[in-house]
């Protein structure tokens, strides 16, 4: 049986592929926009794949650095970063389908 860290690095990963997957398409195919304006900002000034990997890793901190202070062991605040951004890539992959099928505003 995996460990649940292992399980959330492999939830980032297709999170994060998703994202980066969709993302591409909407803004090649039509009139997208991000809708993060970190994410906005990352992919304006470092290009599409390496914006969107600082984009996660920026998640990641917002996620972590709180459970960090608050006590969390190392492997649980990692576990909470990885499964956190990757639910939430995950979720703005499916946003970005319903876009490009023009069933999102």
């Amino acid at each position: 049986m995996p460990s649940r860290l292992a399980l959330a690095a492999c939830l980032l990963i297709v999170g994060a592929a998703a994202d980066v997957g969709t993302t591409y398409v909407a803004l090649t195919g039509s009139e997208y926009v991000e809708g993060s304006p970190i994410g906005r900002l990352f992919i304006a000034r470092f290009g599409l794949l390496r914006g969107m990997l600082l984009t996660k890793v920026a998640g990641m901190a917002v996620i972590g650095i709180p459970v960090a202070v608050a006590g969390g062991t190392r492997r649980f605040v990692a576990t909470l970063m990885c499964a956190g951004v990757g639910v939430l890539s995950l979720l703005v992959a499916a946003r970005n389908l319903l876009f490009v099928a023009g069933l999102w505003p």
